[in-house]
């Protein structure tokens, strides 16, 4: 299969988007990123856990805060954002939290902002921007927060 190559001589992006590696949530997290951000140039590195891969970090070597560093140095990213969600086997799905649901969604919202404080150390001038991916509709719909 031969395609058109749309970023030729194009070397940078907005934005770098650290999502989990579930591939539940790829398509919406993109169609999130994209609609809802308005970002449509980023890399797309997938961690497990994202925020966890971050705050796991004993060294700025570590493959995960180079997964940020990379699209920041390389690639000119002026935007970090980090999608947690829910149900995520890194932090031991769902069922760690009892069926309850805000509990979950508070759990992981201290993982991102611990993620936002430890990257912010490496990258003070970025905009970070944090979001967690909620199941809704008895999980037939994902909504997408953005975490303050």
């Amino acid at each position: 299969m031969k395609l058109p190559f749309s970023y030729k001589n194009i070397h940078s992006c907005e934005a770098v988007v650290l999502a989990c590696i579930d591939f539940r949530f790829w398509k919406e997290t993109m169609k999130f990123v994209e609609e809802e951000l308005g970002i449509n140039t980023y890399d797309f590195p997938k961690m497990p856990g994202a925020a966890k891969a971050i705050n796991d970090c004993q060294s700025e070597t570590d493959v995960p805060l180079q997964c940020i560093g990379v699209p920041c140095d390389l690639h000119h990213a002026q935007k970090i954002v980090i999608i947690n969600h829910a149900d995520c086997g890194a932090y031991g799905g769902s069922a760690e939290f009892n069926g309850d649901l805000e509990a979950e969604q508070k759990f992981h919202e201290g993982e991102l902002k611990k993620a936002k404080e430890k990257i912010l150390t490496q990258y003070p001038g970025k905009e970070i921007i944090l979001a967690y991916a909620k199941l809704t509709d008895g999980g037939e719909s994902v909504e997408f927060l953005k975490i303050a």
